[in-house]
């Protein structure tokens, strides 16, 4: 081996930073082109992801999994002919898919309560008043 293709551990260092710089640099590319696309997706007027707040999927999943969960009450009564423990998760869904929605309507409440008082409270423009 000649001195110039020698690895010493800094070489050997060295490559390992720049094999770790590279993939960091495209891992940064590529995570900017997906917020870019994110992006896009939320200006288009056909999509409606930018809608659909945190809050309205968590009722959304909260309804879903009270059908799932009836449906599943319904095949396992008839299955196994046995009413012990199913009253008792028909009941907890219920009371989950409750609190969930009740939830859900007093933030959106406060929010528009919110966004009334504040919509009057606020000083007019001046040239809406003639003043300026």
């Amino acid at each position: 081996m000649t001195a110039s293709k020698k690895r010493t551990p800094s070489t050997v260092i060295a490559g390992f930073r720049r094999y770790r710089l590279k993939r960091l640099r495209e891992r940064m590319a590529y995570q900017q082109k997906k917020l870019e696309l994110r992006a896009a997706a939320q200006q288009s007027s056909s999509s409606l992801l930018w809608v659909w707040e945190f809050s309205k999927k968590a009722v959304l999943i909260c309804f879903l999994f009270y059908i799932v969960t009836q449906i599943y009450a319904m095949v396992v009564m008839v299955q196994f002919m046995d009413f012990s423990y199913l009253g008792s998760l028909i009941d907890s869904t219920k009371e989950l898919t409750r609190d969930c929605v009740f939830a859900y309507l007093i933030k959106a409440g406060l929010e528009n309560i919110g966004k009334i008082w504040f919509s009057h409270k606020m000083p007019p423009d001046s040239e809406s008043t003639g003043l300026g």
